[in-house]
């Protein structure tokens, strides 16, 4: 059996003692769009971005800016002396997540301040200086459920965060008290069992949020009738703050068998008034949700026995990485994957496009590869590579994170390239 340890985790268990090298002055300053939610950015648990004109600022333990163009990536900082390792020094160690940027970059920590756990909004300038804490969020200080650490989202001037399963949204620069409840679970009226009060796994991340134009949606792993969990998607009416539950995962008797059939889906991406869904080892479908018509796109079974895949409103990009060692399926968590060796690139109304081969990166890379698609964008898709080195205690092997590498995959030339080792 592997034994890992997330990529993520394992970076910021290592800020005290990994050296790198260079300070950049990060990208331009206008931010594209009209400050609504950037949706294709917000796909992976492994890191946070924001985009602007010309490239994308990512945290990854440290503040980074990507270029489009050239590929390069720079750590962001400011300090021509510095040496990246303390976090009372170094203008660039993010122990948060990003959520919007323009003339700053806004970002969320939570940090425990008299023994209680508080969520903080902190800006700072695009080259790392001037980092200043802006807000503090309302939140249960005294919950130690999971969801006091779910990640917020910005959109159109408003955080949308969750604390102690109640959601809330705030102006960005707000004061602390002036947040609104927008929803809690006793809001749900009859649409779930358990005398009608929405009972969340309490082994998950209980809200995912997402925003598209005048609606918020929010998706969570809940208790069905019978007892089971499975994933339901809320729309929240932003003119009236209305909440009602929208869609449901399917199952198998709607869409057939899949990777974790009935409890998860495997990615999904809302737009234009349509849920979009990949189920790992079945096939591409879409829920229009005010009707609630489902139809499949493309079936990717034969060709695609599992899978990760990530959206933009121009492309579907399906990784045919491999589960691992996840448990039982039915209880809440999905399995890590890794290896991998090609990429499926759709159009999202199905249409079959390409396929991108990565054969030869896993040659360069060697085996035990853990993969981790993060984004995609008109042009390319965005992906991780952390490789394992493998060590013997007590007489059993154990792996541990060797390098973690930011790779770019072209949509239309198939190059694909290694832009930055993160570690």
């Amino acid at each position: 059996m592997k034994t890992r340890k997330r990529p993520l985790a394992a970076l910021l268990a290592a800020v005290t003692s990994l050296s790198l090298a260079g300070c950049g002055k990060g990208g331009p300053a206008n931010q594209t769009g009209s400050g609504d939610f950037q949706k294709n950015l917000h796909q992976t648990d492994e890191m946070t971005l924001v985009e602007t004109d010309a490239g994308y600022y990512f945290a990854y333990g440290w503040l980074y800016y990507l270029d489009k163009v050239s590929g390069k990536v720079t750590l962001v900082c400011g300090k021509p002396d510095c040496d990246h390792t303390d976090e009372n020094v170094c203008n660039g160690i993010i122990n948060g997540y990003l959520i919007t940027g323009g003339e700053k970059l806004y970002f969320v920590t939570n940090r425990y301040l008299n023994g209680a756990p508080n969520k903080l909004v902190h800006s700072i300038n695009l080259d790392a200086t001037d980092r200043k804490t802006i807000q503090q969020l309302k939140c249960d200080e005294f919950s130690s459920s999971a969801s006091s650490s779910d990640r917020g989202i910005y959109h159109r001037g408003y955080i949308y965060y969750v604390s102690d399963d109640i959601l809330y949204r705030v102006k960005l620069g707000g004061e602390k008290d002036s947040a609104e409840e927008i929803w809690r679970p006793e809001n749900a009226g009859s649409t779930q069992a358990n005398g009608g009060l929405v009972e969340f796994n309490p082994n998950a991340i209980r809200y995912t949020l997402w925003a598209d134009g005048d609606t918020l949606y929010f998706m969570a792993n809940v208790q069905a009738e019978g007892g089971t969990y499975k994933d339901v998607l809320f729309q929240c009416d932003l003119n009236d703050m209305s909440v009602r539950q929208v869609w449901a995962v399917p199952g198998a008797d709607e869409v057939g068998e899949w990777e974790t059939t009935g409890v998860k889906v495997s990615q999904w991406y809302v737009t234009n008034g349509y849920i979009y869904f990949y189920l790992a080892g079945n096939g591409l479908w879409r829920t229009e949700l005010s009707g609630g018509k489902t139809e499949r796109l493309a079936d990717t079974g034969d060709k695609i026995p599992y899978g990760s895949a990530v959206y933009s409103d121009e492309y579907v990009y399906i990784l045919n990485d491999v589960p691992g060692f996840g448990g039982d399926l039915s209880t809440p968590g999905s399995p890590f994957h890794y290896d991998g060796d090609t990429v499926f690139v759709y159009r999202p109304d199905g249409t079959f496009i390409k396929e991108i081969s990565l054969k030869k990166l896993v040659d360069e890379l060697g085996a035990n590869l853990e993969m981790a698609v993060l984004m995609c964008d008109s042009t390319d898709l965005y992906f991780l590579v952390t490789t394992t080195v493998y060590s013997t205690q007590f007489g059993m092997p154990v792996g541990n994170t060797g390098s973690v590498i930011l790779c770019r995959a072209n949509v239309k030339t198939g190059e694909v390239t290694q832009i930055f080792n993160l570690r």
